[in-house]
């Protein structure tokens, strides 16, 4: 062990010298420290503690004035009180004219008041369009009649208009298009068509894939419904959505079946709101 330790250089072994100077720097300070707080004179402390009792008392004892006369508190709270009560001052509202602020809420009431006279008009028409569909159109497999927020769905099975992959509306499909023309021509309301397929991809030079056999479809009728019955354009609209819309899973062919559809939408008066109005 000795023998390791003359090994190291002289400077590693005179490394506690450093150690040392440290330990007797601090022990300077502290005695330094120490002597300081024994200078402290103690007539000053005493003067400056009798000047904080003098204006901070406690409550046990009296307030004096540079006379050295005690001063009434009561007194002067009420010397105050008089001083505020002079110089108060009385603060006035001006009238703030709400009219415009009236009217414009007498103006919200009367159009919600509207709407739901519309609505309430709407329900009895689609109820009224919903009984003439079902009567007239019975016979007809494949087509349902089903109500939702955001109009009368007219729903038909795609087999009934098309045949599979393509979009030239079938000839029986036309006789049913027709009866149907005869039902919806006449209502003020917007009519969209939808188009939607299953999840089978579709990869050809006209349908490169479902979006454009969707929309094809559905851009077909709207086209049919003008020319042949001469619907207002302004009226009609055509969406496709492709497989991403289904009423079901497409895990087999029943499911796929229901998936491949065309909705009618009879749009109620509130969907009219999101809709893109034309300045013509």
């Amino acid at each position: 062990m000795k023998n390791e330790l003359y090994s190291y250089g002289q400077e590693y072994i005179n490394r506690w010298v450093i150690s040392y100077a440290d330990f007797i720097t601090m022990l300077l300070a502290l005695f330094i420290v120490l002597y300081a707080l024994s200078l402290i004179d103690i007539s000053n402390l005493q003067k400056f503690s009798n000047s904080v009792e003098e204006y901070f008392p406690s409550n046990k004892q009296k307030i004096y004035d540079n006379n050295k006369v005690p001063i009434d508190l009561n007194e002067q709270k009420r010397q105050l009180s008089l001083v505020f009560n002079t110089t108060k001052a009385d603060i006035k509202l001006n009238d703030v004219d709400i009219s415009e602020q009236k009217i414009q809420i007498n103006q919200l009431k009367n159009e919600v008041e509207d709407i739901n006279i519309k609505l309430n008009k709407e329900a009895v028409e689609f109820k009224n369009i919903e009984n003439l569909i079902e009567n007239k159109l019975s016979d007809v497999k494949g087509l349902s009649v089903t109500r939702e927020s955001r109009g009368l769905i007219i729903r038909l099975k795609d087999a009934v208009l098309f045949d599979a992959g393509s979009d030239i509306i079938k000839d029986k499909a036309r006789v049913t298009l027709n009866r149907l023309a005869g039902v919806l021509k006449d209502i003020p309301n917007s009519i969209r068509i939808e188009g939607h397929t299953d999840n089978k991809p579709i990869k050809t030079p006209r349908f490169p894939s479902n979006w454009e056999l969707s929309t094809a479809r559905s851009t077909n009728i709207v086209r049919y419904l003008i020319n042949n019955h001469r619907f207002s354009p302004n009226k009609l609209s055509a969406v496709g959505y492709g497989e991403y819309m289904p009423l079901t899973n497409n895990f087999n062919n029943e499911g796929q079946a229901v998936n491949r559809r065309v909705d009618i939408v009879i749009l109620s008066s509130t969907s009219k709101i999101f809709e893109p109005s034309s300045n013509q």
